[in-house]
């Protein structure tokens, strides 16, 4: 296979400045994995190179790879069910918020806003607070109204997810960090994903996410989004950090186990992968699977080649998984498109840069 073209595409952006550096990983079924390092940690030309070590901030792939994987398993147990809602959570909520299921929280039908700065309504600090404050975040986002009655439209929604991490720990007892890296990702050997470490005195791994102008600092070993980083550990929307090929070794065994490949070694058995990977939500017009996007009809920014069985996720620093269930591919794209700052300008040429990154990626594989 030839990636020269797929290189250049990267350096090209590189050099223009849409981030300095990037981990891409393919993986074809039945072959082994591609894994492609490009630049550094930072534009300063001494910072660390980008290595199979480099820790990302993965942003909303924690939706998918934290969240979703753990409703999954909560569902296969018998712990927790699509049609259970927030009125079995939470008492003494308005009966519209009440009926809203996990099933409307996964593919993002549950009327809720988009996003609100709730790092503004906790009432501590981040650094002033002990312990975590989600429970305290899903009463600020239970007082709000909803934008549309639930199953009646979709809009993509930070909220419903930290939402899912309280009901998550609410039926297992256990928190979300410690549910799926306990349960999910340490039986699978996936030892290099992980959760902020800010205050470890060993950030060098971790690939800084760019400056934030509210906590006056780079975001070096903490994560870019302050909603996250305001209530701690893994809020179920964004915190997850991960090196490429844990990410790689993640999602070809969630496509493996989808395809029938893996027998019983992932975590969360094949029918429950299937159920969440194939869904179709009855919300006209919604494009989600129960917790993975699935390709846009038009510029969809895993490119014109993959099939429309496909499935993925983007993260807002940069990421982004695709997994084609039809090929059986699966490509992960890893950088820090917010460092050093985040503009509309970059989020405009990210998207065109995926697209083209996957084209490039299909036309190395001989596939089109």
């Amino acid at each position: 296979m030839n990636l020269t073209t797929v290189d250049s595409i990267i350096q090209k952006a590189e050099s223009e400045g849409l981030f300095p550096g990037a981990a891409l990983g393919i993986y074809l079924r039945d072959a082994p994995f591609i894994t492609r390092y490009h630049g550094r940690h930072t534009f300063v030309p001494w910072s660390r190179p980008v290595d199979r070590d480099s820790l990302f901030d993965l942003a909303s792939l924690t939706k998918p790879l934290a969240t979703t994987l753990a409703v999954a398993l909560l569902l296969e147990r018998g712990e927790l069910e699509l049609e259970h809602n927030l009125g079995d959570f939470w008492e003494d909520i308005p009966p519209e918020k009440a009926r809203i299921t996990v099933e409307n929280l996964l593919t993002h039908t549950s009327g809720l806003a988009a996003w609100m700065a709730i790092y503004e309504r906790l009432s501590a600090s981040r650094e002033e607070k002990r312990g975590s404050g989600l429970d305290e975040a899903c009463r600020i986002i239970l007082r709000e109204p909803l934008c549309s009655k639930p199953g009646n439209a979709t809009l993509y929604s930070d909220l419903g997810f930290i939402l899912l991490a309280r009901m998550v720990e609410l039926a297992s007892k256990k928190g979300l960090w410690s549910l799926v890296e306990k349960e999910i990702y340490a039986p699978f050997g996936l030892s290099k994903i992980t959760v902020a470490q800010e205050n470890s005195g060993n950030r060098q791994a971790f690939v800084p996410s760019g400056y934030c102008p509210i906590r006056n600092r780079v975001s070096w070993g903490e994560v870019n989004d302050l909603n996250a980083w305001a209530i701690g550990e893994l809020p179920g929307h964004a915190g997850l950090f991960s090196n490429l090929e844990d990410v790689l070794i993640l999602v070809s065994s969630i496509l493996n186990t989808y395809l029938g490949d893996e027998g019983d070694v992932f975590p969360i058995g094949r029918d429950i992968i299937r159920h969440f990977l194939s869904f179709r939500s009855e919300t006209e017009g919604n494009g989600w699977a129960l917790g993975f996007d699935r390709p846009a009809p038009r510029d969809s920014t895993c490119g014109q080649f993959f099939s429309k069985k496909s499935v993925g996720h983007l993260g807002y620093t940069g990421t982004s998984f695709w997994m084609d269930l039809e090929a059986g591919l699966c490509v992960v794209f890893l950088c820090a498109r917010t460092f050093p700052f985040d503009s509309p300008g970059s989020r405009k040429k990210m998207k065109a840069f995926r697209r083209l990154l996957h084209d490039e990626v299909r036309r190395a594989l001989g596939a089109i």
